[in-house]
Order: C-alpha cells, then structure tokens, then sequence
C-alpha cells in the first residue's frame, strides 16, 4: 500500500468509517486543527464516542479498525493509556491519537483543555441529537490559562527547587544518567513554565506542555540564557547548567514575585545556589 499523500485524507476516512458505524455515535478532533494551530507536521487527536455496551468489544479489536485507513506502520497503547497509530504517508509517517469513551461520558468534554475555535472545527460527527454539538459549544474559546496564578507559580516554582536539589544529590552519588534525566525533563521543563509566567504567555497553560512555542515568547536575552542551560556531555558540563538553570530560575522567580506580590522560596534558592557554586569550584 503505497503512503497517504497528507493527513486530512486519513482524516476523512476515519470520519466516513464512524459515520458508517452504528457503534460509533460521535467523532470529535480535539487536537491543534480544532484550535486553528494544525499544520502538515500536527498528528491527528481523534476521540470517538461510542454505544456503552459495545466500547468493550470496539477496544478490544480497535487495530483492526484502525486498519482500514491506511498501511499502519504502529499500533499500541501509548504510555498515556490510550491507543496510538501511525501511518505511512507523505511528507512525514503521520501520527494518530486516538481515544475512545462511552456515549454515557458525554460530560467529561466540559473538563477538556481545549479551547476550539468553532463547533464545526472540533465536532467532525454527531449522532447524538447534537449533544455533543451542544457540549463543545461551552468550550469554544475558553481560556486555558491557570485558574489561579498564585498556586500555579507556587507549585512549578516549588518543582523547579525541589528536583534541582533532588537532581544534585544523583550527581553527587554520581547516578549521572538519572540526573540528566531529571533536569532535561523535569528541572527544565519548570523553568520554562516559571519562563511563561514571567512573559504573560499562559494562555495555553492548561493545553500545551510549558515548551510549546516557547523560541516565540522570550525575548532575545532570555533565550540566550536559556540555551545556556543546554548541558555538554561531561559530568562538569552538567553540573554547571545546573548552576546556570539555578541562576536563571532565580532571577525569574524574583521577577515573578515582584510583579505580582508572591512568595517564593528565596531563602533556599541562595542556598541552593551557593551549594551548586561550591560544588563546581572544587
């Protein structure tokens, strides 16, 4: 089977296939495209509803189905639980999120963070008496920044500190595979929510990880710092970014802080960062 020549073919098949099955009583996307952000590099995030007493018997086969739409090159169950597919297609194997519920959860669209730019945009079918029509309309253009700025900033600042120090004492251990771990994914993905905050750029907190877009919101300076936060290969090199990602969470911690009248853990971040200079002057 020669590869799909873009992703709105595959979309296309998946939305004549649900509307072809009596299981099938919704098809929604509730990825980029619905938001106005898809391009010919997004996945495809496809949720079905489906009649609760065949979700069982539809999971349980959904390779199967998943198989009509093109040559599927993967199909497994991601480690966010649900299955994912990719296909051979041009210009890029095109990957495909797919989800599925029982009609009877119909509620949980209200919790989504999604903010769709239109109903038509998101809900690709409905065959429930425009419920689901219904329920996306109250999520149209909601706002998916933090409910609370306050603890939003308590909590990833609090993360920032907390695995910085965790990450220290495994290089200190010398676990330095487990310690690249943790700043590459943990320590840094914080400071670049902490980044956001200090920008104003949480329109998106809820929906989008903290990197999403992120070369787009920093000023120059700021993203020269940050990409001298981008460890070497060597235990040195690591141990100084991590000084440097100390230095920097600091710097916009305080900021932060200043701006809106929070409190943060100014105190252990001197000390942290006295630790870290000692460490590397050794």
């Amino acid at each position: 089977m020669s590869p799909i020549d873009n992703r709105s073919k595959v979309q296309q098949r998946i939305l004549e296939a649900a509307q072809a099955n009596p299981k099938i009583v919704g098809c929604i996307d509730y990825g980029s495209t619905s938001e106005g952000r898809g391009d010919k590099w997004s996945d495809l995030d496809i949720a079905l509803f489906i009649q609760d007493s065949e979700l069982e018997l539809f999971e349980k086969n959904w390779k199967q189905w998943a198989s009509q739409f093109g040559n599927l090159l993967l199909a497994y169950i991601g480690g966010v639980g649900h299955p994912w597919a990719v296909y051979d297609a041009t210009p890029l194997p095109l990957r495909v999120d797919f989800v599925f519920f029982p009609v009877s959860s119909l509620d949980k669209i209200l919790k989504w963070p999604c903010s769709p730019i239109s109903v038509e945009a998101m809900v690709l079918y409905d065959d429930t008496n425009g419920q689901i029509r219904s329920h996306v309309s109250q999520i149209v253009g909601q706002s998916l920044a933090p409910d609370d700025l306050a603890k939003a900033f308590e909590q990833v600042g609090g993360d920032f500190w907390y695995y910085l120090l965790r990450t220290h004492t495994k290089l200190i251990r010398g676990e330095h595979w487990a310690a690249r771990h943790d700043f590459n994914f943990i320590i840094t993905g914080n400071l670049l929510a902490l980044l956001q905050i200090e920008c104003d750029a949480v329109s998106r907190w809820r929906g989008s990880s903290a990197s999403s877009g992120i070369e787009k919101v920093l000023s120059a300076g700021r993203l020269e710092q940050l990409n001298e936060c981008i460890p070497g290969p060597g235990e040195t090199d690591l141990k100084s970014a991590l000084l440097r990602a100390a230095s920097l969470g600091r710097e916009v911690s305080e900021n932060i802080a200043q701006k809106h009248s929070l409190d943060w853990p100014a105190s252990l971040a001197k000390k942290v960062l006295e630790t870290l200079g000692d460490e590397i002057s050794r």
